[in-house]
């Protein structure tokens, strides 16, 4: 802020040009005039007197001090900060009382509801019921009552809140004023400045042209020559023509120096004109529009203190009157009703429990003495299967069998049965491997029990190859392979390395024992085993029999099913032999299963 001590009115001739004093005066004048109808508002807006004796000396005072404004403006800000706390207060304990009244406006319906929906006595309410509902029904006013606070506490926020935001707007408005004045002040001094500092020049200037005029006519004055001097010679004639050239010189200079002159003067009267209409603005400004605005503020900070002193003291009435009554609420004194320690007071609890003990002997049966029954647990189907599982896989053909009542497994009659009624004509089944995790997947089930697979409605058989790789998975898992050793090494000896695929025996008398020592070897053999092998090249006859469409002949289901029914042997230099022989024998059987067969 600027000091407050105005420039003297004796300072060296100095004025701004008319221009820069006009636009000078202008701006003090329109801020002169917002700055009076400002304080006019703002008086409107405070209440009270500020011509109290006390009020004026505070006034005077803060107007001798630098800052005096700054210093009020931070009170007000102080006091409307002090409100703002207030209706933070306000609105957090109006949220705080509008969650206690309906918490135990909720506790009280919840147990009303839980009063009407318990069984009721024949005799009627008893005692206890009819305290505690009234017990109940005291709380549901007590939650009404506070609900009520809660409400006023929020419109006491919001009023306050909204006067607050207007006091705000004053307080702005007048620091705005004062902000204004400060600016206006500050650049007449910056143009002040200015013309002094363009008086000092053209003083500067019209000084330097001064004494070089009067140096330079001492000069020709001490040059001149004698007037006795009667002879002239060359240098006398020289001294002439320069000093004739020197006059010339003397007059610029002298005519130079009235002009400056005459321009200092002019910066001279600007300087003074413009430092009267500084001063002038700053005595206005300290003398009338500061008191003014010191005033304004002052009553702001009263008004405001007021206010909050009113608007806590209303806060403190409410609070009051919600304590008083829920005291009433609690304990009436009116004389027509009870407190709550009188309703306690009236429950009876023998006669309550004479009444129930009454009412439940003649509703009540006899006592049933007899011994409990055992009650089995039935679990779910799917819980038993993992339980107790019935795993195939890797379990000898024999002994699943034998558990599970069968003659022939499961899972190769369901395969059969599915290949036959929707893949007989594919073209390459039981060449083509299905899908890995869904084979996995059918594999699993099955070794939990085959019995409940149903492979019509599983999402795991879309693809028919599924089944086929499942079943070719089982055959060769078997520990002994559908045909035990004791009868499969005699069965193979039966076929040496010059059988072939494409050569066909035409020599009745071997086709003949071969067809009988096959037959004997699956006589031989176990029930279980027999009926697995029989059934088994049933099936795969009948799917050579449709090799028009599925291209599965004798031959290729030999190549495919020899090394699933007849594993080679553990050796690496004979298992490729082995596969073949296992071929060969397969693909013979199939030719001639019905003579083989019928044999048995």
């Amino acid at each position: 802020m600027a000091t407050r001590d105005e420039f003297p009115d004796e300072l060296p001739p100095y004025t701004a040009s008319d221009s820069d004093g006009a636009s000078a005066v202008s701006a003090v004048t329109d801020i002169t005039n917002g700055l009076h109808s400002q304080s006019t508002t703002t008086e409107q807006h405070t209440h009270g007197s500020t011509g109290t004796s006390s009020q004026q000396a505070a006034q005077v005072d803060l107007t001798e001090i630098d800052g005096g404004l700054a210093m009020l403006l931070e009170r007000s800000r102080q006091s409307l900060g002090s409100c703002k706390e207030a209706v933070v207060f306000l609105r957090s304990r109006a949220k705080v009382e509008e969650d206690y009244g309906r918490s135990l406006q909720k506790v009280a319906h919840q147990t009303l509801k839980m009063m009407d929906n318990g069984a009721k006595s024949a005799t009627g309410m008893s005692t206890q019921q009819a305290a505690w509902q009234r017990l109940v029904e005291v709380h549901e006013t007590l939650a009404s009552n506070r609900m009520k606070f809660s409400i006023t506490l929020t419109e006491m926020s919001e009023y306050l809140g909204n006067y607050v935001k207007a006091k705000e707007s004053v307080r702005r408005k007048l620091r705005e004023s004062e902000q204004r004045c400060q600016k206006a002040i500050e650049e007449s001094h910056a143009m002040l400045e200015k013309a002094r500092v363009k008086y000092e020049n053209n003083c500067v200037e019209w000084e330097r042209l001064l004494v070089k005029g009067g140096n330079s006519r001492n000069e020709s004055l001490a040059a001149a020559p004698s007037s006795s001097g009667k002879g002239k010679n060359v240098g006398s004639a020289v001294s002439g023509i320069f000093g004739k050239h020197k006059g010339s010189t003397q007059e610029s200079l002298e005519r130079l120096g009235q002009e400056a002159g005459v321009k200092a003067k002019v910066a001279n009267e600007a300087y003074k004109r413009l430092l009267q209409q500084t001063n002038v603005m700053r005595r206005d400004f300290y003398d009338v529009q500061l008191p003014k605005i010191l005033a304004s503020v002052m009553g702001l900070v009263e008004e405001v203190d007021q206010f909050l002193k009113f608007t806590l003291g209303k806060y403190a009435y409410t609070y009051e009157s919600a304590v008083l009554a829920d005291a009433v609420t609690l304990k009436p004194v009116d004389g027509a009703s009870v407190g709550m320690v009188e309703m306690v007071g009236d429950i009876d609890s023998k006669a309550d429990l004479d009444a129930y003990l009454q009412m439940t002997a003649k509703s009540g049966g006899r006592i049933d003495r007899g011994n409990l029954p055992y009650r089995e647990y039935r679990m779910s189907t799917q819980a038993q299967l993992y339980a107790s599982p019935k795993p195939i896989f890797g379990v000898p053909l024999d002994e699943q069998l034998c558990r599970d009542g069968q003659s022939v497994p499961l899972i190769l009659v369901k395969c059969a049965e599915a290949v036959e009624s929707r893949g007989l004509q594919n073209e390459g089944i039981y060449r083509h491997s299905g899908q890995s995790s869904q084979v996995k997947r059918l594999r699993s089930e099955f070794d939990l029990d085959a019995e409940h697979v149903d492979l019509y409605n599983s999402p795991y058989v879309k693809d028919i190859n599924n089944v086929t790789g499942v079943l070719k998975m089982y055959l060769r898992e078997l520990p002994d392979g559908p045909i035990p050793d004791a009868q499969r090494i005699p069965m193979l000896k039966l076929f040496s390395a010059e059988d072939s695929y494409f050569v066909v025996d035409q020599d009745e008398l071997k086709l003949a024992q071969k067809i009988s020592g096959l037959a004997d070897a699956i006589r031989n053999m176990g029930e279980p085993y027999r009926n697995t092998v029989a059934f088994l090249f049933a099936h795969l006859d009948k799917v050579q029999a449709f090799q028009e469409y599925n291209m599965m002949s004798s031959k290729n289901l030999g190549i495919v099913f020899g090394p699933n029914v007849l594993p080679p042997s553990n050796d690496p230099a004979s298992a490729a032999a082995d596969s073949r022989t296992a071929g060969v024998m397969i693909k013979f059987i199939l030719d001639n299963r019905r003579a083989i067969f019928d044999a048995v």
